[in-house]
């Protein structure tokens, strides 16, 4: 064949190739959906070497540690350290509630008028409201009481015990007569040119004050016994309501407890 077709060797497609649609291979691009964003890359820090000292380390932390290393019977014998307390001091004391219930013992000192509670030794034995019992720091001698458990409180005693307060330290006074006969009712005089010593105890007026000043004159009072009998008072109950309102009182003033105790002998 020659002319056109020949030369440029151009293939015509026939009616039936034209009809037949050939599969192409041609593929459509994806859309275009932006910039992707790149998470960026963390610098990690260099880590600063610590001093591998011990030497260096707090007391505090090194007690810790060997507090952890010790046994638990150690640590705890280390916690339960008795701290002291104002009824160190107190050789002598009274009773002035047994609860057998709990186990404990409050008594009041005689020397400071401090109430404290106390574990008996004697769990069976039942101690009379009153009784004088030894509290110093020789523990052989302590027949009846043993360890300290801590202060106790007067909202925290019982009915009956606040109530028979008052009548202990009655007692404990009666026994010690000629200590406060001596010490207090003899040589009372005048706190201020208005007020005598004798007006703090309860009851007493200016009145009756200077009648106990006229009966005791030079010579002074012997005893209770004789001071009631001139007066027509019961000094003991007096003086023991005053020291009764000093301990429900701390704030006040003055305080008996402080300038007549402890008794001497």
């Amino acid at each position: 064949m020659s002319g056109f077709r020949r030369d440029r060797n151009i293939k015509v497609p026939s009616r039936n190739d034209k009809s037949q649609a050939k599969p192409s291979a041609y593929l459509p691009s994806r859309p275009a959906e932006g910039r992707q964003n790149v998470p960026k890359k963390v610098e990690k820090k260099p880590q600063t070497q610590r001093p591998s000292n011990r030497n260096n380390k707090s007391p505090q932390s090194r007690n810790r540690r060997s507090d952890n290393r010790r046994p638990n019977n150690q640590r705890n014998q280390r916690q339960r350290v008795a701290k002291p307390t104002p009824l160190d001091d107190e050789i002598w004391a009274r009773v002035v509630e047994h609860d057998l219930e709990n186990n404990v013992l409050v008594l009041i000192g005689e020397s400071k008028m401090l109430m404290g509670r106390y574990r008996p030794k004697n769990s069976g034995e039942v101690l009379s409201l009153g009784s004088k019992v030894y509290v110093g720091i020789d523990k052989q001698k302590r027949e009846q009481v043993g360890d300290i458990i801590g202060m106790a409180h007067l909202d925290k005693l019982s009915t009956s015990a606040s109530k028979e307060l008052p009548i202990v330290i009655q007692t404990f006074i009666e026994e010690n007569e000629a200590h406060f006969i001596k010490s207090f009712f003899n040589p009372a005089g005048y706190l201020s040119l208005k007020q005598h010593a004798y007006e703090l105890l309860h009851g007493i007026g200016n009145k009756k004050a200077t009648q106990m000043v006229e009966e005791r004159g030079s010579s002074g009072f012997t005893s209770f016994e004789n001071l009631n009998q001139s007066c027509s008072i019961d000094a003991a109950e007096l003086l023991a309501k005053r020291f009764h309102s000093e301990i429900l009182d701390r704030n006040l003033q003055p305080r008996l407890t402080d300038l007549l105790l402890p008794v001497k002998a």
